[in-house]
């Protein structure tokens, strides 16, 4: 849980700041948009936190096997 909570978080900023700006250029916008912003960060950040979790692993894995 304790890795999961901030990445959720770091996402969850980005969305929000996401949201802000598309209201500010948008002031009438379709809740289909906020969503799909919603989804394209969800997607992001599983796949940017995953690659970086990865890459943690296998250095781990390097340091044990010197």
């Amino acid at each position: 849980m304790t890795y999961l909570l901030p990445r959720a978080f770091i996402v969850m900023i980005g969305w929000g700041i996401t949201c802000a700006l598309i209201t500010n250029i948008w002031p009438r916008v379709d809740p289909t948009i906020f969503v799909i912003a919603g989804v394209s960060w969800a997607l992001a950040g599983l796949v940017c936190f995953g690659y970086m979790h990865k890459l943690r692993a296998a250095a781990q894995d390097q340091r044990s096997r010197s």
